[in-house]
């Protein structure tokens, strides 16, 4: 996850917090609704961040 810019590794840490959830959340016999809203969501912030490094500059790692 080294080469991964700040959006990109939110969305990583993103999606796995959201299965942990949704692992969850069967377990103790619960539902939310839409909970699958947030996987595209997390991809769509993973994609801005994918364009945002390929094509603009990182913000994330230009501290001045």
């Amino acid at each position: 996850m080294k080469d991964l810019n700040g959006l990109q590794n939110l969305s990583v840490i993103g999606l796995i917090f959201s299965v942990v959830v949704q692992i969850s959340l069967i377990v103790i016999d619960k539902k939310v609704e839409n909970i699958w809203a947030l996987y595209p969501t997390w991809i769509t912030v993973f994609i801005i961040g994918f364009l945002l490094k390929k094509f603009g500059k990182d913000e994330a790692h230009h501290h001045h």
